[in-house]
């Protein structure tokens, strides 16, 4: 077992994701209509519904991205 730190350590560097947003995959009813629910959640100022939608685009089940 290692001894605890006794002393303050540095801030932890954490990298800033700028990924665009994801596609939808033309002719894949699931990703047009996360595409549909982003834009309606964009328009009305949801912002955690876009980023969840982004979320579920890019954990499709088929594997879209």
């Amino acid at each position: 077992m290692s001894e605890p730190t006794r002393y303050q350590t540095g801030p932890l560097e954490l990298p800033l994701r700028m990924d665009l947003e994801p596609t939808p995959v033309e002719g894949c009813p699931g990703c047009i209509e996360l595409a549909n629910v982003r834009d309606r959640a964009r328009t009305s100022g949801d912002m955690t519904t876009v980023s969840d939608c982004n979320v579920y685009m890019r954990r499709h089940p088929e594997g879209h991205q």
